[in-house]
C-alpha cells in the first residue's frame, strides 16, 4: 500500500494533554513532509481536505465525531487515546511515537466497523437523514416519564415497548449505553443490530440480537400528557426533538467505517484491559 502523505487530526480542545499532543504531532508529521489539516470537535463546523488516513486524540466521542465525518470519503481512522476511558482508540498517546513510521508506511491493520443509518419520517415525508452512527441510536423520553413505542423488524411487528425509552445500537456500540442498559457484549465485526429497552414497565422485556440484513422501524407512540417530548440521539452527539407518531427507520449504513489497529490488536485484550473483564 502506498505510504501516508496526508492526514486529517481530530482533536477535543477541552482536553490539555490533547492539545499539547497534537502540537506534538504536527511538527513530527512536518518533519516528515506529511500535510495536516485540522479539526476541532468542540467547533460547530467541520471542514476538511480528503486525506490518505485520520487520526483522533482525545476519547471515544472524538473517534465517533470523526467517523459520522469521513465515511462518506472512506478515510481509515487511527484513534489515539488522549481521554478516559479510550475504547474506541487504536494506541494509546504513550505508543504513538515508537509506532510512527508503521503508520506512515500504511502498517496498520485495517478493521471494518458497521454503522447505524437513520432517518426520520413525519406524515410520509422524511424530516431527517440518512445520517450515520458508530455506536447507536437512542429514543428516550427526556422527563422521567415512561411513554410507549412501537418495534417492527422488516415487515414483521416485534413488540410495543412501555418504559424510558429504546437503544439500537451497533456491534462497536455494544459496549457503551447498550452494555449500561445490560444489553449484550457482541464481537465487532459481526452484521447485526442490538435492541435493548431503557428501564422499560415490564419483567419480560430483554434485550434482542437482530440481523442488519432488515431495516428496524421504531414508530413514537401517541400522547404521553402535556410538556412531554421525545429525543433522537445519535451516538449521544447529534440530538433531535421527536413527536408522537413519528417513524424512526434504521437500517445498515451501506459503507464501512475502518479503523486503524495494530497488527497484533486484540478486542478481548480490549475488554480485559478496558471494562476488568473477567476480573473477580
Amino acid at each position: 500500500m502506498k505510504r501516508i502523505k496526508s492526514v486529517v487530526l481530530f482533536y477535543n480542545s477541552k482536553r490539555k494533554k490533547a492539545l499539547v499532543f497534537v502540537k506534538s504531532l504536527e511538527r513530527r508529521f512536518k518533519s516528515r513532509g506529511v500535510s495536516i489539516s485540522k479539526v476541532c470537535v468542540n467547533d460547530g463546523v467541520c471542514n476538511f481536505e480528503k486525506a490518505d488516513a485520520g487520526i483522533t486524540v482525545g476519547g471515544d466521542g472524538t473517534v465517533l465525531y470523526a467517523a459520522r465525518h469521513v465515511i462518506k470519503y472512506g478515510i481509515p481512522v487511527l484513534g489515539i487515546n488522549a481521554g478516559g476511558l479510550g475504547f474506541l482508540s487504536g494506541i494509546e498517546q504513550s505508543d504513538f511515537e515508537k509506532c510512527l513510521d508503521v503508520f506512515l508506511s500504511n502498517g496498520f491493520q485495517r478493521i471494518k466497523r458497521q454503522l447505524l443509518s437513520v432517518e426520520v419520517f413525519r406524515r410520509g415525508k422524511r424530516i431527517l437523514g440518512p445520517y450515520p452512527a458508530l455506536n447507536d441510536c437512542v429514543i428516550r423520553s427526556t422527563e422521567a416519564r415512561a411513554f410507549t413505542l412501537r418495534a417492527y423488524f422488516g415487515h414483521q411487528f416485534l413488540s410495543e415497548y412501555f418504559g424510558d425509552g429504546l437503544i439500537v445500537s451497533t456491534p462497536t456500540g455494544s459496549t457503551a449505553y447498550n452494555l449500561a442498559a445490560l444489553g449484550p457484549i457482541v464481537l465487532p465485526e459481526l452484521e447485526v443490530f442490538l435492541l435493548s429497552p431503557v428501564c422499560p414497565h415490564s419483567l419480560t422485556h430483554r434485550p434482542i440480537v437482530l440481523s442488519s440484513l432488515s431495516d428496524i422501524t421504531i414508530v413514537v407512540g401517541g400522547s404521553q400528557g402535556p410538556g412531554h417530548s421525545v429525543s433522537l440521539s445519535l451516538d449521544g452527539q447529534e440530538n433531535s426533538v421527536l413527536r408522537a407518531a413519528d417513524k424512526i427507520i434504521i437500517r445498515k449504513y451501506p459503507r464501512n467505517f475502518e479503523m486503524l489497529v495494530p497488527q497484533d490488536f486484540s478486542h478481548f485484550d480490549i475488554l480485559r484491559r478496558k471494562l476488568r473483564w473477567g476480573e473477580r
